[in-house]
């Protein structure tokens, strides 16, 4: 079965991509969904947890307080010029090309946000809307008071800025999965009250007012009345906290390669892959001692085999580590457009993108390695479709697989919420990087399953790795923007290369 698209959020625009997803026997955490934007990486380094109460405004946005500058400083700031700024009340405020709301669109923008105008702060008329400004670094967006203004002081904008995503984290909701969630936008209380918003704008909330169990749950705040705890959702609706279980925090990622990593790696899918060591005779021995699930290793250059086995020598110890135990990542041979790999590009036919950036991704291997150049700068364990890749005469989508082939980049969504068949979503899924409709890269933070097939056919990577890519990629995300679409006159996209 394809994606459904939440008809909610803007009708009749085309999407950047959707992703891959099906309902069958696995339960929707291990599946995937489409964006709702219709209208149409061993380090143990943790993600910062989101606080409860009123939430940081994305950078771009006016601090809330600052420390006093010096007299100098304050000297030189009144001297520098003041770009006015417009501010987004809404979800999906669109970025056309040209001051036109049937243009078909660059990216869009979320509530929170804001974004500076480009050359002179002047209101333009065009279809659809009387007052459309220019914005940097490209485009257009009507300003209208009801999606976005020009008033730091705008009541609504004040308001909805306390919840904006956090965009600067891995993380920038913190999540759970539905028991069954009834959505409110007022929960009635006799004596403590639940804090209230100003009338939002048309589309803000989702359609959905229930969530079916197994669902999935992006929430901004918690708070307590008459002995209850709710929470508020992404779309600032209120839910009963005990209507959802709450996922664990994701800490696996990657590691860049460079000055303290260097392939060859080894990663761990399952916990218990046990260590060897070589007897006195020259035989490889298990021993008790195994490697961590997920866990990260750094191989030396020597290799044996031995009874039809291959085994690798971690750095600097004197372990061992059998072949089928781990995930090895195996660069390609070449670069997609011919340059071999580790070596000096002097082919002249890469991308005239200074750092040429391209992904290769193992569907059954389980793994991704991104490049610059011919250079290999990060690696780490991914999670591709669960019937593995695609086979002759069979449906993808059916099957759950993982489409192989070279793609671009086509664009990248920070948070969208992805719906399955069936009415089931996975709400504010991060990081989405679209490279074949309806497939995508993005970041799954309900399972913890990476370097085993567990998705619908889309390429799920932890929070961190998820983050790190999208920030790694071309096209780039302008400041203060939560979407944006591949345009060629913005120079090359990055490849990516999925195989077996």
């Amino acid at each position: 079965m394809g994606c459904q698209v939440n008809r909610n959020a803007l009708l009749g625009v085309m999407l950047i991509g959707a992703a891959a997803c099906k309902r069958g026997a696995a339960p929707p955490s291990e599946a995937e969904s489409t964006p709702s934007v219709a209208f149409s990486a061993d380090a143990k380094r943790g993600v910062t947890p989101v606080r409860t109460g009123a939430r940081e405004a994305l950078s771009g946005q006016p601090p809330t307080s600052a420390a006093t500058p010096s007299a100098s400083a304050s000297a030189t700031l009144e001297r520098l010029p003041t770009k006015m700024r417009v501010y987004i009340k809404n979800r999906f405020v669109f970025v056309r090309p040209r001051p036109d709301v049937n243009a078909d669109w660059l990216g869009f923008l979320w509530f929170g946000a804001s974004v500076a105008l480009r050359g002179e702060p002047s209101p333009v008329r065009g279809p659809g809307c009387a007052t459309f400004y220019a914005i940097e670094p490209m485009g257009f967006v009507c300003v209208d008071e009801k999606q976005a203004t020009l008033s730091t002081d705008d009541p609504v904008f004040k308001a909805v800025s306390a919840y904006a995503p956090r965009l600067s984290q891995a993380t920038p909701h913190r999540y759970a999965e539905s028991l069954g969630v009834e959505l409110h936008r007022e929960v009635p209380a006799a004596s403590t009250p639940l804090p209230t918003l100003p009338k939002l704008p048309a589309f803000f909330h989702e359609t959905r007012r229930r969530l079916l169990p197994l669902s999935t749950v992006a929430y901004v705040d918690e708070q307590q009345s008459e002995g209850q705890s709710y929470l508020l959702s992404a779309d600032l609706l209120w839910l009963k906290k005990e209507q959802v279980s709450l996922y664990p925090e994701i800490t696996f990622h990657g590691v860049e390669l460079g000055r303290e990593w260097r392939l060859p790696l080894a990663l761990f899918r399952r916990a218990g892959a046990r260590k060897f060591r070589r007897t006195e005779s020259g035989k490889f021995e298990r021993t008790e001692a195994s490697f961590a699930l997920h866990e990260i290793v750094q191989l030396s250059d020597r290799v044996e085999i031995q009874r039809g086995e291959r085994y690798f020598q971690t750095a600097p110890s004197d372990d061992w580590v059998r072949e089928q135990d781990a995930v090895l990542p195996v660069p390609r041979s070449q670069t997609p457009w011919g340059a071999r790999v580790g070596h000096e590009d002097r082919t002249g036919r890469g991308p005239k993108d200074p750092r040429q950036t391209w992904i290769e991704v193992s569907v059954l291997g389980g793994w991704l390695l991104a490049f610059e150049g011919t250079k290999p700068v990060f690696a780490t364990l991914i999670s591709a479709g669960s019937g593995g890749i695609p086979q002759e005469g069979k449906n993808t989508l059916e099957i759950s697989a993982t489409p192989v082939g070279t793609f671009p980049i086509s664009g990248k969504v920070a948070t969208a919420t992805l719906e399955a068949p069936g009415e089931f979503v996975h709400s504010d899924v991060p990081w989405i990087q679209n490279f074949q409709k309806p497939y995508a890269i993005h970041s799954a933070y309900w399972h913890d399953k990476w370097g085993n097939l567990a998705s619908g056919g889309c390429i799920n990577v932890s929070p961190i790795d998820g983050k790190w890519l999208f920030d790694f990629t071309e096209p780039k995300l302008p400041l203060g923007w939560h979407a944006v679409r591949w345009q060629q006159v913005n120079g090359a996209p990055t490849l990516l290369v999925v195989h077996e």
